[in-house]
This record gives C-alpha cells, sequence and structure tokens, in this order.
C-alpha cells in the first residue's frame, strides 16, 4: 500500500516475465525464424509502410491514382521478395566454405577472408551478398564494431575486404542473402558462420641495431648427443624451460625440478630474457593507451624476428602478466605473436620478482608503467636494455605518426573509449643506472 491507500503495483514481475518468455526456447526460436524470413531491408520496409499508408488515405478520399500507385509498390515489393526466396532456396543446398586460414594484420589494406561458394549464378537485378561483422577486443573494456559487405553476381569466391587499426580478438559472424540491385527486398540463406579470428601486430619499421654481448649476459646450453652414453650437468629448473629437459628422476628424490645440460656441445645457444610490461594503472582505455600498447606489440616482434634472423642460435625467454614463454624457433615466434596480440594492459602486481640467472634482460615497456623505475632498481647489477614507446611532444623530434582511422577506408565503429584522451608525460624518469641503455619510440597519435 501506498500513503494514499492505494494498493501499489510493482512493474519487476512484467519484466521477468518478459524476459522469461524470450528465454523461452519456442519463442526464441519463433523472433529468428522472424528475423532470418523477413523479406525486406531498411529502405524496403520504409516504402511498405508508406504504401500502405498511401493506399488507406487513396482509399478514403476516393484517389484513384493513389491507389494504383500504392498497388504497383505493393505488388513490386512482392515480386522482388518472392523471386529472392527463390534464388535463396536454390542456393541453399550449395556447400558454403569460409576459409579463415589466412593471417590478418592491424594497419594493412587489402587484408580479408574469403568463402567457397560452388557455381553461384544470380538472375537479372540481383546479387548475391556477403557480411561479415561482429565485435572486436582491442583493450579492457574497449571494443570496435566492424562490419563489411561485398557482393558478386557470379563466381567461385567471394573475397571480403577487412581492415583492422589495432590487434586483438574479432568475434566475427559470417551471413549470406540474396539482395536486388534496388536494395528493397532481402532473402537470407545458409546458416550463419562464427569465427574467432585474431588479429596480429602490425609490421613495425624498425632501423635500430641490437647489439649483443659477445659473452656474458645470457644462460649458455650446451647439448651433444653421444652412441654410447650421454652425460649432463643440472641446474635448478627456470620458468620456460622445455619439460622434456627435466630430470624427472633426480627431480623426484629431491622434491625439487632440475634441468638437464649437456657438458658438450655442437652448437652454443644463448637465452634472451625479455620483460614485457604491459602495465597500466588505469583501467580506462583511451585513444593513446591503445595505440602505445599496440606500438610496443610490434616492436617486441620486430625485435625477436630481427635479432633470430641475425642469430638463428638464439632463444627468447619472455615474460608477460600471463606468464614465462620460452621461443625456440621461427615457428614458436609466429604462435606468440598469435598469443600476444590478445595480451591487453593489466595492473602491475605487487609481489614482482626480478628474473633469476638473467645477467642481461631486455625490458619493453610504455610511459603507463609507473613501477618501472622500482623494477630498474631490481636490476641494478644486471646490464638492462630499456625499449619503451613515449609521447611525441616536440614538433621538430622525429617520431611516429599513428592515425587511427584512415580517410577513405572501411571505418570500424569504435566504442565509448575514443571519446577519452591522455595527458601523460613525455618521457617520464625512471631513475636509469649506468648499465642501462634507454631505446624510445616517440609516437603522435592522431584519430583521422
Amino acid at each position: 500500500m501506498d500513503r494514499s491507500g492505494r494498493k501499489a503495483y510493482s512493474m519487476k514481475p512484467s519484466i521477468y516475465l518478459l524476459k522469461a518468455e524470450i528465454k523461452n526456447p519456442a519463442v526464441s526460436r519463433l523472433l529468428k525464424g522472424l528475423t532470418f524470413y523477413y523479406p525486406f531491408t531498411v529502405s524496403g520496409t520504409i516504402l511498405f509502410i508508406v504504401s500502405l499508408t498511401l493506399l488507406g488515405k487513396s482509399y478514403a478520399n476516393g484517389n484513384s491514382y493513389g491507389i494504383i500507385l500504392s498497388f504497383f509498390a505493393f505488388f513490386t515489393l512482392l515480386a522482388l521478395s518472392v523471386l529472392g526466396r527463390l534464388q535463396a532456396g536454390r542456393f541453399s543446398r550449395i556447400q558454403v566454405q569460409w576459409d579463415s586460414s589466412r593471417p590478418l594484420y592491424a594497419g594493412m589494406e587489402g587484408t580479408g577472408q574469403q568463402f567457397q561458394v560452388d557455381g553461384i549464378k544470380t538472375f537479372s537485378f540481383y546479387r548475391l551478398h556477403v557480411r561479415i561483422s561482429g565485435r572486436m577486443t582491442v583493450g579492457r573494456n574497449a571494443y570496435l564494431y566492424i562490419s563489411r559487405e561485398t557482393s558478386t553476381a557470379e563466381g567461385n569466391a567471394v573475397n571480403v575486404p577487412l581492415y583492422f587499426p589495432f590487434s586483438g580478438e574479432f568475434q566475427a559472424r559470417g551471413s549470406l542473402k540474396m539482395l536486388d540491385i534496388f536494395g528493397l527486398s532481402r532473402a537470407r540463406f545458409c546458416t550463419d558462420q562464427l569465427r574467432t579470428l585474431i588479429v596480429q601486430p602490425a609490421p613495425f619499421k624498425d632501423s635500430r641495431s641490437y647489439p649483443m654481448a659477445p659473452a656474458g649476459g645470457f644462460e649458455d646450453e650446451h647439448r651433444q648427443k653421444s652412441s654410447d652414453e650421454e652425460r649432463y650437468y643440472m641446474r635448478e629448473y627456470i620458468p620456460g624451460d622445455r619439460f622434456r629437459d627435466i630430470n624427472w628422476k633426480s627431480s623426484s628424490r629431491i622434491s625439487q625440478l632440475f634441468t638437464k645440460i649437456s657438458p658438450y656441445t655442437q652448437e652454443k645457444t644463448r637465452l634472451i630474457h625479455i620483460d614485457f610490461r604491459h602495465y597500466r594503472k588505469n583501467r580506462r582505455e583511451t585513444v593513446e593507451s591503445i595505440v602505445h600498447l599496440n606500438q610496443l606489440k610490434s616492436w617486441l616482434l620486430s625485435f625477436i624476428r630481427k635479432v633470430k634472423n641475425e642469430n638463428p642460435g638464439y632463444h627468447f625467454l619472455i615474460k608477460t602478466e600471463k606468464g614465462a614463454v620460452r621461443l625456440e624457433t621461427d615457428e614458436d615466434i609466429e604462435g606468440f605473436s598469435l598469443d600476444v596480440s590478445s595480451l591487453f594492459f593489466q595492473a602491475a602486481p605487487s609481489d614482482y620478482q626480478a628474473g633469476s640467472g638473467a645477467d642481461e634482460i631486455f625490458i619493453f615497456s610504455t610511459p603507463y608503467d609507473e613501477n618501472l623505475p622500482q623494477v630498474l632498481a631490481s636490476y641494478r647489477k644486471v646490464n638492462t636494455h630499456v625499449l619503451r614507446t613515449v609521447s611525441k611532444k616536440d614538433k621538430g623530434e622525429r617520431g611516429k605518426m599513428v592515425h587511427i582511422f584512415k580517410p577513405g577506408g572501411s571505418m570500424p565503429f569504435p566504442g565509448s573509449w575514443i571519446l577519452f584522451r591522455d595527458r601523460i608525460l613525455a618521457k617520464p624518469e625512471i631513475g636509469a643506472s649506468e648499465k642501462c641503455r634507454l631505446e624510445e619510440c616517440p609516437i603522435e597519435v592522431k584519430v583521422f
């Protein structure tokens, strides 16, 4: 009862009842069926409503011209819809294959997906339309909404060009439909296909040289197999060591993991320690934060590939928020490129531990890394290389200009993060020691 003595009614039961009805499987199937078989596009729906309105007013006023015109519009829509549905029914039996094996890279035009269709040939005034749409994760609670559609009259392969300004995970949906060339009617067919597509970081143009210490700074591993026997040294297990190198028999006796190292060598392998610091205190993504992290990912992959190309025997132990990963082959690097695409900013851990057994380390960071000075202090006895992105402030300074959306290209629809900008220091102090070598990449960000 309310204060006036009348019975008070709540809207909550009605809302819960509506949600229950929508969650009902039968109701859900009915709504999906209506959505799938609805015959008109947006412009066709508007024309249909206008023709019905004109028919009603013309009939009430005795306007024969209006009645004829409205009937002509109505039957035109009906004929286009029927012909489209007939073609859709004929094409529903064909095999449609979505070839998603092509690698996708951010910032590259011409990348896309291909659909294989078996000999489709449409009627005159009709085209087959293939659409890819969905939401792409580009940061913590930051998304892009992408939709791209292409058409063809006949053929066996349909290419859908896509453009991604950033790396990340794209939850894509592929759908096929028939449309008339006037854009009034539609006829969908085949079940929508779903894919999770990984967009890798953009290629990074890097002319820098990274001299490697000839002796110190790396962990030496020695391997040689003998026909008679194979002897090993042992050391404590380091995250990233291969499981096949662990001496399980000795580890079970001592209750501690040990790694086997052969005392002889045919090939000298050096392990490069890398700390990829994708840390940021503020959880809200901005234009600058997304750009800086994407550039850092590209820089890291460029560094690894460049060093590996010049020194095929080098291996990498990379530490991220998700743990340590070891890269030995080119295939490992390509797999890591997919993994790093889905790494976004995280809050810095409170219990950071410096890498053990490293005499030299490469740290990749951004201007958002507030704990970098403390980390460098823990590495004060280690030869440290810091590679970080910074904000370009001086007009005369040489840096990299990053346009998020290129004019004339396909523009994804951004989320609310596009409205927020950062005021960050151009080059925050890190308190580098004499053993620290600092490499910076100035970046200037523009939306268009």
